[in-house]
């Protein structure tokens, strides 16, 4: 029976998976999905792994797979709140509006305000829209592919000139000094036990094998998305832009300092009331 797993769908990604589709491995299936619609499938029976955001990791208490994920040290380009203003505005922020698919990042920006302007907004779930209007005292949480959009718009139109923005990643490392873990290969609650030792084994090494080929293979993924028009860093539409995200924008290897900064966030979480106290993360 194959290995039946989920991952968002975002540009990303697409190093961690695109071993999957070139070598149409039969060991695996692949579902795609918005980051919120994946503890669903896992914990419904749906996915045998995700590619899982990492709160709900915490939430659900997941074993991690293959050591693989999406973080980043520092600013990842694409989780970023934006706001009417200057930066010292952000400590009067009363509304942010949340992307839909967002639950790690609504859980670090909420730690972030608390943590260092002091601020508890109120938030509630929109589709973020690129020249949307802000009032002072709103923001928005973008993430992912949309959150170029919006670095474009910010950047060609004046209304964008008024708007600040926050890179969460760059927030949380002058937090902690932690890299940020955004989501991570995490195993269905049931998986381990029921597969076994060999079948867990194998499958963390398929995903790291899929995570080390497309490292290796960044150039031509790069060329093809940006021939596909696909937005990059600071919202442009080059092969720089995509290849500064996927090489230095974001990590895929989690190693002990990723680790760390996803047991500070657990810390936090549970300070925060965002997620239970045990267990924290750890690797299979």
């Amino acid at each position: 029976m194959p290995y039946r797993l989920a991952a968002v769908s975002f540009l990303n990604t697409l190093p961690l998976i695109e071993w999957f589709a070139v070598t149409g491995d039969p060991r695996v299936t692949l579902e795609r999905a918005l980051p919120s619609r994946l503890p669903d499938i896992l914990f419904g029976g749906g996915a045998d792994a995700a590619l899982l955001p990492t709160v709900e990791i915490l939430r659900g208490g997941c074993g991690l797979l293959g050591a693989t994920g999406i973080a980043g040290l520092g600013a990842v380009d694409s989780v970023k709140l934006f706001y009417r203003g200057e930066p010292e505005d952000m400590g009067r922020l009363t509304v942010i509006a949340v992307d839909r698919g967002s639950r790690t990042s609504v859980a670090l920006l909420r730690i972030l305000l608390a943590e260092v302007v002091g601020v508890r907004p109120e938030f509630h779930e929109v589709e973020p829209k690129p020249g949307q209007p802000l009032a002072p005292g709103e923001g928005v949480l973008v993430i992912g592919d949309r959150c170029f959009e919006f670095d474009r718009w910010r950047r060609e139109s004046p209304a964008g000139a008024q708007v600040s923005a926050l890179d969460l990643g760059q927030a949380w490392l002058d937090l902690t000094g932690l890299p940020f873990v955004f989501a991570a290969w995490a195993a269905a609650p049931g998986f381990p036990a029921a597969a076994g030792p060999a079948r867990v084994a194998e499958l963390s090494g398929l995903l790291t094998a899929a995570r080390e080929y497309g490292l290796a293979h960044l150039d031509p993924l790069v060329e093809r998305e940006a021939a596909a028009g696909r937005l990059g860093r600071n919202g442009e539409a080059t092969a720089a832009a995509l290849d500064y995200y996927f090489r230095h924008s974001l990590r895929f290897r989690l190693e002990d300092c990723e680790l760390a900064g996803m047991r500070r966030f657990h810390e936090l979480c549970v300070v925060h009331g965002l997620a239970p106290s045990s267990p924290g993360p750890f690797v299979l």
